[in-house]
């Protein structure tokens, strides 16, 4: 009577195990569209496809943030207001509050001694 109990489950499970094995060696068969599109990222994101030359603009973006910002740091303000101009700067291109100081007379005279 035992070896009925432990005999019945383990019929059972040599079907589904076989079900899933073969289910295994399906999708190895599937490899081929796998590694073709493995291919297609490695040459790069989507993202070149379709703007290329977005890496350079935001590499030219981020050369303007640091000219403006090394202006900024010259600057004779207050701290709570170079925070909010920094603001601006980095998460607006333009405002006309950061414009108005960027575009004052920042150029210095060499005092003669």
């Amino acid at each position: 009577m035992k070896k009925g109990k432990f005999l019945f489950p383990a019929v059972l499970c040599f079907p589904l195990a076989i079900w899933s094995i073969n289910a295994q060696k399906a999708s190895a068969q599937d490899t081929p569209q796998i590694t073709a599109n493995i291919i297609e990222e490695e040459e790069g994101p989507l993202l070149t496809k379709f703007e290329p030359g977005f890496q350079e603009s935001n590499e030219e973006r981020m050369a303007e943030i640091r000219r403006k910002r090394s202006i900024l740091d010259t600057l004779d303000i207050s701290e709570r207001k170079r925070r909010r101009l920094l603001r601006d700067l980095y998460k607006n291109k333009d405002t006309e509050r950061l414009t108005k100081i960027l575009l004052a007379d920042t150029e210095f005279e060499d005092v003669d001694q």
